[in-house]
């Protein structure tokens, strides 16, 4: 599962898969590979198991990934999905932090105090996407960040905002998307247009790699300078900082040429 997790969102063929399996350590049997019909019933087992869909995308060389829906970017690991499945059901959510540490601390006995405090701690913890995306929503809203006026929570994913310019965004079907984690923060680009030649234009102008289809059928970029990418933290992320990034980014959309206009549907 965790395989076929990262290779997503391009995927992974059955062969690659197989050969993984045959020098892995853990093929205590010495196995060659993994049987076609095996394959399969291991493909059925793990959408049953994780309730997921397990994609196949049609080629040459049919590859198999996560459904995009059940992925979050710059997220592709098992733990990360099932983190974010657990995370889909606002309900009945609990502290996935303190869930973590139960299974650390599994069959040893704590001081009440000292669950209390781990307890403390793994809320405060969960909330550091929540706090640092409404400081970042802040920001926007007393102009602290120029060249920015709208914002909001990302419509598909938990601890993303969204920000932009509305008039910008209007003439370029243009916008960022920064994403808050317990550890990182992450910058894109995105897009709902879905004309190639005017992604790759716009790509090659913002300075971003190719984009990669998510949820809603948006398109995420991420700046090909990923100094400006990926912004990883110990404990609070540098609230400076992010503005700083936000600002470039959002200035780069800012200045594109006149002509660049998205396309009429």
């Amino acid at each position: 599962m965790n395989e076929i997790c990262q290779s997503s969102p391009s995927g992974i063929s059955r062969k690659e898969l197989s050969d993984k399996w045959a020098d892995s350590s853990h093929n205590d049997y010495k196995e060659p590979g993994i049987p076609e019909r095996t394959f399969y019933r291991i493909r059925n087992l793990l959408q049953s198991v994780f309730d997921i869909d397990i994609e196949c995308i049609k080629g040459s060389e049919p590859r198999y990934r996560v459904s995009a829906e059940f992925i979050q970017p710059g997220s592709n690991n098992l733990l990360s999905l099932m983190l974010n499945k657990k995370n889909s059901d606002e309900s009945s959510r609990p502290s996935y932090m303190l869930d973590i540490l139960s299974m650390i601390i599994a069959g040893k006995e704590i001081p009440n105090e000292e669950a209390k405090a781990v307890r403390a701690i793994a809320k405060k913890l969960n909330r550091i996407p929540l706090e640092c995306g409404k400081q970042l929503i802040d920001s926007v809203e007393t102009g602290t960040i120029q060249g920015t006026d709208r914002c909001d929570w990302d419509e598909d994913y938990r601890g993303y905002v969204c920000v932009w310019n509305d008039a910008d965004y209007h003439r370029t079907d243009l916008w960022l998307s920064i994403g808050f984690y317990d550890d990182r923060v992450l910058f894109y680009v995105v897009t709902s247009v879905q004309d190639a030649d005017y992604r790759e234009k716009v790509a090659e102008l913002l300075q971003v790699d190719n984009g990669e289809m998510y949820r809603s059928d948006y398109w995420w970029y991420e700046p090909t300078d990923k100094s400006l990418f990926q912004l990883d933290f110990q404990t609070f992320p540098d609230m400076e900082e992010v503005t700083r990034r936000v600002g470039i980014l959002i200035s780069r959309i800012a200045t594109l040429p006149g002509d660049i206009h998205k396309p009429e549907k």
